[in-house]
């Protein structure tokens, strides 16, 4: 079946029309957040939508090009993508249309493909890694899958506060009675509040994090229907603990997450999660994504998570495809060097 490769031959409606079709699009993937990523680190940005025969669109995704001049190779990067899950769970993609990708791309375009879809390593996703390696592209080792868990949300509310352990439901009992005050919506000075509180819990514990200006600009340029959900816990009027959860295909990502010590204190925390959980499944959601989990650096975190009651997933990982064995080995040995020297790509 022969496939046509369209890039940046359309508008933002349309690549949001046809990116609904997919049970797997996320934040991640959208015109908004690739386009404010793409100028924030001077790079390239193409919209590529792969259609069949019957002009049906079977995979499509953003790919960002980084030129890196010290070793003469451009590196294109599918973020959580491409994407290729229909809404029953199976792939509308096919291997051809991965070939096609991947022959459109690598060698004329850039050196390097790298994609990380946005797939569960369950067997729609070991279906997937098959395809992919079919297509001419091989696991990447170097980078680690993404790991998180995923909370149910195609259950009742009392269901899902059932799945909490005890302890974590006692914590939610105890922060009800504390006179926290609940708001949510997408308006900006939420982000703005949100901002604040991450700024000080990184402050506090030290961690990088994740950069909130990319995510404030994000939300700036996101339709109204696609804007990320901010729920702000507040205590005699200060703010105490912020989420930020996108909705888009159909499973809710958690964003960011951050406290106050106050927050802490009144645990402010649980009743913002249980909140978010129930905003996401009256948005529609199947499934809560409640964000990274790291047992080894981040212990508290995810015994936090564990108590939710959600079930520990990987992704299936990174895949990239490159043009010659010259250029592999390039890459390979640049890559090294650069996760030593400064962090992953």
């Amino acid at each position: 079946m022969p496939y046509k490769v369209d890039i940046d031959n359309f508008s933002q409606d349309d690549w949001e029309r046809y990116a609904g079709e997919f049970a797997d699009y996320s934040i991640y993937q959208t015109w908004s957040y690739q386009q404010t990523r793409a100028e924030k680190d001077n790079q390239q940005v193409n919209c590529v939508v792969i259609k069949d025969e019957n002009g049906e669109v079977a995979t499509m995704g953003h790919i960002r090009i980084r030129t890196i001049k010290a070793i003469g190779l451009k590196v294109g990067y599918i973020q959580w993508g491409p994407l290729v899950r229909a809404a029953d769970g199976t792939s509308k993609c096919h291997v051809e249309a991965l070939k096609a990708l991947r022959s459109y791309y690598v060698g004329p375009k850039v050196n390097v493909l790298r994609i990380v879809p946005n797939v569960c390593g369950d067997e729609t996703g070991q279906k997937l890694s098959e395809m992919l390696v079919s297509s001419g592209f091989q696991p990447t080792r170097s980078v680690r899958p993404y790991h998180t868990m995923l909370f149910p949300l195609n259950i009742t509310e009392d269901q899902i506060r059932s799945r909490f352990h005890r302890k974590w439901r006692s914590s939610l009992r105890r922060a009800e009675r504390n006179n926290i005050e609940i708001k949510e919506g997408t308006d900006e000075e939420y982000f703005k509040v949100l901002d604040r509180l991450y700024m000080s819990a990184q402050k506090q514990k030290g961690f990088k994090g994740l950069d909130m200006q990319l995510f404030i600009r994000t939300q700036q340029m996101l339709p109204p229907r696609q804007k990320m959900n901010v729920v702000l816990a507040y205590y005699n009027g200060q703010p105490l603990t912020a989420d930020v959860t996108s909705y888009l295909g159909d499973t809710a990502v958690g964003i960011f997450q951050a406290s106050s010590k106050e927050g802490l204190r009144l645990g402010a925390s649980y009743l913002v999660w249980w909140k978010a959980l129930l905003s996401a499944k009256r948005a529609g959601m199947k499934r809560y994504d409640l964000g990274g989990v790291d047992p080894k650096n981040n212990p508290n975190v995810f015994e936090f998570k564990s108590r939710m009651g959600a079930h520990e997933i990987f992704h299936i990982g990174a895949f990239e495809a490159c043009a010659g064995s010259r250029t592999k080995a390039v890459w390979t040995i640049s890559e090294k060097v650069y996760n030593l020297v400064k962090g992953k790509f």
